[in-house]
């Protein structure tokens, strides 16, 4: 069975919903968190706890008006159909907030595509807390721990696809069979000599995920099974 996993940010979504949320109710003290994200100093889901911090007592209203504004890639909804006419599962991973991604895919008629995110929690009198229910506790980098969703739901058969576009899908896209990649995560693929299909739209990747059906190369990547397989002999 082949099984399509996507990210949310930049990705499904047209911009980075997270990163423009939190520079929009906090200024630039949020992208100062960040940077000692990506130089080490702290951990992601320390970044992203304090970001939430920050917010300080803005409601839970203003941020789902804030989210309801955002739109998603123009070719999600063809991605989906392609999906759903050959039968192939397709869920989102995210290492956002799950409110904002269920929110946005429930506006826009997708709400029944599953989903897996950091846990928002919106206290009584206002701000925004975070639980990261999907961590994994040998590994720092991510709150949300993409390879673990992948590897719990594939079998040693299955053909994994994956879509993404930053730091959060470096670690996927090595257990992926066929990895379809965008700006910062183009320079890990070839740094990491991870074979890639480019794509600037969602269309793009059903378009090129259309053709490849066709030609019948959707295929397991060795080094993807490889390194599957190594974390169930880990455990």
């Amino acid at each position: 069975m082949v099984r399509i996993y996507c990210d949310f940010d930049g990705t499904l979504a047209a911009r980075d919903v997270g990163s423009l949320l939190f520079r929009t109710f906090i200024g630039e003290d949020a992208w100062r968190i960040v940077r000692d994200y990506l130089d080490g100093r702290i951990t992601a889901r320390e970044s992203l706890r304090r970001q939430c911090e920050m917010l300080g007592r803005v409601g839970r209203g203003e941020l789902e008006r804030f989210v309801d504004d955002v739109e998603l890639d123009a070719g999600f909804p063809l991605l989906v159909k392609f999906c759903t006419d050959r039968q192939i599962p397709l869920v989102v991973l995210s290492d956002g907030l799950d409110f904002s991604v269920g929110r946005i895919l429930e506006r826009h008629g997708f709400g029944r595509i599953p989903y897996f995110a950091n846990k928002a929690i919106f206290p009584d009198g206002g701000g925004l807390a975070v639980q990261f229910p999907f961590r994994d506790e040998h590994c720092e980098f991510c709150g949300n721990c993409k390879r673990n969703h992948i590897a719990s739901q594939s079998g040693d058969d299955d053909v994994v696809v994956y879509i993404g576009d930053g730091i959060s899908d470096r670690c996927p896209v090595r257990y992926a069979d066929v990895v379809f990649a965008k700006k910062k995560l183009i320079k890990y693929c070839q740094e990491q000599n991870i074979s890639y299909f480019e794509y600037s739209t969602l269309e793009d990747v059903r378009s090129r995920l259309e053709s490849l059906f066709d030609a019948g190369h959707v295929k397991r990547r060795r080094e993807a099974v490889m390194a599957r397989r190594a974390l169930f002999v880990a455990e």
